[in-house]
């Protein structure tokens, strides 16, 4: 007993001594006292709790400039063409041509690049495409020789396709469900600001110092795009399908940073997927599952329609204005050298404005009304609107249907985009969003080779076709069966149900 007395006298002038020994003691004790509070066993409560910050911002800016800087490099073609008829002294069938190369290879290659993001990662991609997307551009703006530029554009138009879809997969991976369609919107509004900028660019640059200075400067987002991506997050939903779970902590713990969310309070227990999930990543036949293939196919046919509109109205719409036509009751002036005025440039101009208030309006529409009721009325409405380009009333007359139908297209087209990433699961989510972004421009070759081909011949028959399409889309949105508006992401499909269907 009195060696216990003698320990705890001096266990006790030793703490009076030394007051540093209590406090770390004191501290040990309190740490192992205050466990979490709450414990995160998955990504969507994990997305909920650090909810919108930094993170989120970064993506969204991401999504502008891809949505800008990538269609700049489309929508070029449509407002250079004029000059460059003149300068190379193109043929009908040349113009066709390039048209049809630019989206032609972005329809060809859109599902195939898409998919590498399956397998390789989202932000790799991103910033891969848009390096390349890059160097096409400064080479058609210094090499003067119309082949050359063709072959750049075979390259952008790859590329290009790529990066939107992968966007948009990337886009609603790190936000939770209440703001995920803010990343569609974020690139939508991008590339509609391009179509007011480009032509005001257009006005200003083309008939001064000319298309190649042109290029060139309307490129230099792409240069920002490139820089902003380098510090955005990888996609956790992606490294959680790819067993990579020490990166997959590194990101959790920098998303709740930059989102200024202290993870003390919390524990958070989100682990990887088996290596049995991860093969699925990028398994491209597998969007065609049952469980996947009615609103695949609805929406691959949606998009085919959309973008049959809005490609077919990108050529059209300048077309119509420089040669001076109305209407389907006769045929426009031959194919002639044209240049566009300067009103000309300012009703391209309202297109864009137009196309940013159709946005905002669809986002307002899927927030009330869901993601298939939007689809389906804005379809719908596109079909109804394109019998108005049937009459010649005025010449004014048909601009405004053309604007109502860029109205209805640009909401459409929003609220597809928003839907399609919401509806497949991680592993295959960017080859599926791929594919329907390439049947997508598969309708925007045809639409853009349907004006070319047609609209200095049989300018009814043209019409009709694109009523006919607008059609098909109605009906595929009828099709589509299921409302993503609430729904909690998947990260990869139920196998057994696979392996029982094939």
């Amino acid at each position: 007993m009195d060696t216990e007395k003698q320990s705890l006298i001096a266990g006790v002038l030793s703490k009076k001594r030394n007051p540093e020994v209590q406090h770390n003691t004191d501290v040990i004790s309190n740490h192992n006292v205050e466990k979490p509070s709450q414990q995160i066993n998955s990504l969507s409560e994990f997305l909920e709790l650090i909810g919108v910050g930094k993170t989120q911002y970064i993506s969204w800016i991401c999504g502008f400039l891809i949505g800008y800087a990538d269609y700049t490099e489309l929508l070029v073609i449509s407002v250079i063409i004029p000059y460059l008829r003149c300068h190379w002294q193109l043929s009908e069938n040349f113009e066709a041509a390039i048209s049809l190369c630019v989206f032609g290879s972005y329809a060809a290659f859109s599902g195939i690049i898409a998919r590498f993001s399956d397998v390789y990662g989202r932000r790799k991609l991103l910033i891969l495409n848009s390096v390349v997307v890059l160097a096409a551009s400064i080479v058609a703006a210094a090499v003067d020789n119309k082949w050359v530029f063709l072959a750049t554009r075979i390259v952008t138009g790859s590329f290009v396709g790529g990066n939107i879809s992968i966007y948009m997969s990337y886009s609603v991976e790190i936000c939770n469900k209440e703001y995920r369609l803010l990343g569609p919107i974020s690139s939508n509004v991008g590339s509609v600001v391009v179509i007011i900028l480009i032509n005001l660019q257009g006005l200003l640059i083309l008939n001064t110092i000319g298309w190649q200075w042109f290029i060139i400067i309307i490129s230099i987002p792409l240069v920002l795009k490139i820089l902003i991506l380098a510090f955005a997050v990888d996609s956790p939903r992606y490294l959680l399908v790819s067993n990579r779970q020490e990166k997959l902590n590194a990101t959790l713990h920098r998303m709740a940073r930059l989102n200024g969310k202290d993870l003390t309070p919390y524990e958070v227990k989100i682990t990887t997927i088996e290596d049995t999930v991860c093969q699925q990543r990028g398994a491209f036949m597998d969007i065609f599952l049952p469980q996947h293939r009615r609103n695949v196919v609805a929406l691959s046919l949606s998009f085919f329609s959309n973008i049959f509109m809005e490609f077919g109205l990108v050529i059209l719409l300048p077309l119509m204005l420089s040669s001076l036509y109305c209407g389907v009751t006769g045929k426009p002036p031959p194919h002639t050298c044209n240049h566009l005025t300067t009103d000309d440039f300012y009703k391209l101009t309202f297109s864009g404005i137009v196309a940013i208030v159709a946005i905002f309006i669809c986002m307002g529409a899927m927030h009330k009304l869901g993601r298939l009721i939007t689809i389906r009325v804005t379809s719908g409405g596109i079909a109804v609107v394109t019998i108005g380009l049937f009459f010649c009333v005025s010449g004014s007359f048909n601009f405004a249907v053309i604007m109502l139908l860029k109205f209805l297209e640009q909401a459409d087209n929003t609220a597809m985009w928003t839907t399609a990433p919401e509806l497949l699961p991680t592993t295959i989510r960017s080859s599926a969003v791929g594919f329907m972004n390439a049947m997508g421009k598969f309708g925007g070759v045809l639409g853009t080779t349907s004006v070319y081909l047609l609209f200095y011949q049989s300018p009814s028959a043209l019409i009709s076709f694109f009523f006919v399409v607008q059609v098909m889309g109605f009906i595929s949105s009828l099709v589509l069966n299921t409302e993503s508006k609430n729904m909690e992401l998947e990260d990869f499909y139920d196998e057994p149900e696979k392996q029982s269907n094939t």
